[in-house]
């Protein structure tokens, strides 16, 4: 479904560069168009990076949920993408994003974002995030479920890998960008495997030097992962094709 009310437009054209080994657009690309097309959208509607910098707050991704309606190959040159903003739930803001290609569906993707203080890193308040987050909120929801499974490892994880958090894994705020995250994830796959859907929460923020082990399940076409550096960073679930 798309909006009718308040949303943003952005044409987007497909390189070589997109694609990943599986010969699918890689998904921490359209991360990256997901997050590009936020922004813009939260900086014409007066509550952006910018603005709310001033107010020594910030946006911080908390859920991402991804689901690919068709395979997005090379034969796919270009697609449109919408996004728009939900009326926040206490302290949680919706935004939905569709990427049409013609009259084809692409992509859908809910997320959940959060406004923190950024000296305190916390949560501000249901009333602050109201006077903040304020507009002509769409009713129109995207065709993937605001629905995010509760993972915790258990026995059955095993070790995958462990990584070290580098100067180029990071954004403008100084921890890891939100994308480099499904890299994070994806990386447990096999070179072959191609994601039909993935859902990841953002726990822990990780900063420079700061080391993570990753942990994988796998159960039939679904593989759980866990990002740990004491305590849980981030968690994801990989639906395979």
């Amino acid at each position: 479904m798309l909006p009718s009310k308040t949303f943003y437009k952005a044409e987007h054209v497909l390189y070589d560069s997109n694609f990943d080994a599986s010969g699918r657009v890689n998904p921490h690309k359209i991360a990256e168009f997901l997050q590009d097309a936020a922004g813009e959208h939260a900086n014409l509607l007066g509550f952006g990076w910018d603005i709310l910098d001033k107010t020594g707050c910030l946006w911080v991704l908390s859920k991402l949920r991804l689901r690919f309606f068709r395979p997005v190959t090379r034969e796919v040159k270009s697609f449109t993408l919408y996004t728009w903003p939900l009326k926040p739930a206490r302290f949680f803001a919706e935004r939905c994003f569709s990427a049409v290609s013609g009259e084809q569906q692409l992509f859908a993707a809910d997320s959940v974002w959060l406004v923190i203080d950024r000296d305190s890193r916390k949560i501000v308040s249901s009333e602050r995030l109201a006077a903040i987050y304020d507009c002509d909120f769409d009713d129109a929801h995207c065709d993937v479920e605001n629905k995010f499974e509760r993972i915790r490892r258990d026995g059955d994880y095993a070790f995958a890998y462990s990584l070290e958090v580098r100067r180029s894994d990071l954004d403008v705020n100084g921890h890891v960008n939100n994308a480099n995250y499904i890299n994070y994830a994806a990386n447990v796959l096999r070179p072959e495997e191609r994601i039909e859907e993935m859902e990841i929460v953002y726990q822990k923020e990780l900063r420079l030097g700061d080391k993570a082990d990753i942990y994988v399940k796998r159960q039939g076409n679904r593989v759980y992962v866990a990002g740990e550096r004491e305590e849980t960073c981030f968690t994801a679930l990989l639906t395979l094709e």
